[in-house]
């Protein structure tokens, strides 16, 4: 295998320039290591010839499932042009960690290489998981759970919230809580999300439904075909018809403005719930919100707490 290989750009300014100076012998921050450091090489461009079997995988790896046939397709494409970018590692002990290009590692693996170009770059396991998070972002084929249980062991591991992981991978945070309240379907559901048979946006619209609506609903998407703007469509009026049934076996209640009916549409889509405002006279009110179970009342929380200190949240 050459050593002179063509780089290309893509993480480089996220994750750094290759390292100009030797690096014959690393040096071990760990006393857990006790093989010997593995024998480095650096090319003509900076970057170190790894033995692969000196290299341990990501554990913070958002991807949990790598396509056979894509990793066949991509070990020819390294067969016939070479590796065009250098895989991205850090040092732990003597030895290396995947931070990124774990399938170009596996690809390199299946074609017998006995080393591979890569920078080595200083990293915290927090950072780690960061970069193996902004990477597979950037990826159209991770799935949507997946990248939701990514999130989700960040925000445990690192007990931050949504809106502080939101401005350390630079994306709004209605990405990370769009995707992590997949986490809250059915088994069902996510099942048919992971097989593809129902799309994140299907899944989204029926978020603010009770388990069973869900289930059955996303029988009739399969069944049916039905895109994204039905389901919606078919939410919105299950939502108002429950609403007007409510209303109708209580006390009348004031007419609603047309103001206060658009208050409680955007409380609905930037909760995923049903809401509920109750005008009275001289302007006072109240706000009803609905919530299935526990797993939902607490994200709810994290929605209407965002920049609550904990201490605040628990007075």
């Amino acid at each position: 295998m050459s050593r002179n290989r063509r780089l290309g750009k893509g993480l480089a300014d996220l994750l750094g320039q290759p390292n100009q100076k030797s690096e014959q012998s690393p040096v071990s921050d760990s006393t857990n290591q006790q093989t010997a450091p593995a024998k480095v090489t650096v090319t003509p461009e900076g970057y170190s010839m790894l033995p692969l079997e000196s290299i341990d995988e990501n554990p913070y790896q958002p991807r949990t499932q790598f396509d056979d046939a894509q990793l066949q397709a991509l070990a020819a494409s390294l067969k016939q042009h070479d590796l065009l970018q250098a895989i991205v590692v850090r040092q732990v002990g003597n030895r290396f960690q995947l931070i990124s290009g774990e399938r170009r590692f596996k690809a390199a693996s299946l074609l017998g290489w006995k080393t591979i170009p890569a920078r080595i770059r200083k990293a915290t396991d927090r950072e780690a998981a960061e970069l193996a998070i902004i990477e597979n972002l950037q990826r159209k084929d991770l799935g949507p759970l997946e990248k939701a249980e990514s999130f989700k062991q960040y925000l445990k591991q690192h007990k931050c919230t949504q809106a502080q992981l939101a401005k350390r991978l630079n994306v709004d945070r209605s990405t990370i809580s769009n995707l992590i309240r997949l986490l809250e379907l059915p088994q069902q559901v996510q099942d048919a999300i992971r097989h593809q048979l129902i799309t994140a946006g299907h899944a989204r619209a029926m978020l603010p439904l009770s388990s069973l609506e869900q289930i059955d609903l996303c029988g009739r998407i399969v069944r049916e075909s039905l895109s994204v703007r039905n389901i919606e469509q078919q939410v919105q009026r299950k939502l108002m018809n429950d609403q007007t049934g409510n209303e109708a076996s209580s006390k009348p209640l004031k007419t609603k403005s047309a103001q206060i009916e658009l208050l409680e549409k955007q409380l609905k889509n930037a909760l995923g719930t049903k809401v509920k405002i109750a005008e009275r006279e001289k302007g006072s009110g109240r706000i009803v919100i609905n919530f299935n179970n526990s797993k939902e009342f607490s994200r709810l929380m994290d929605l209407l707490t965002v920049g609550v200190l904990p201490q605040d949240r628990a007075a």
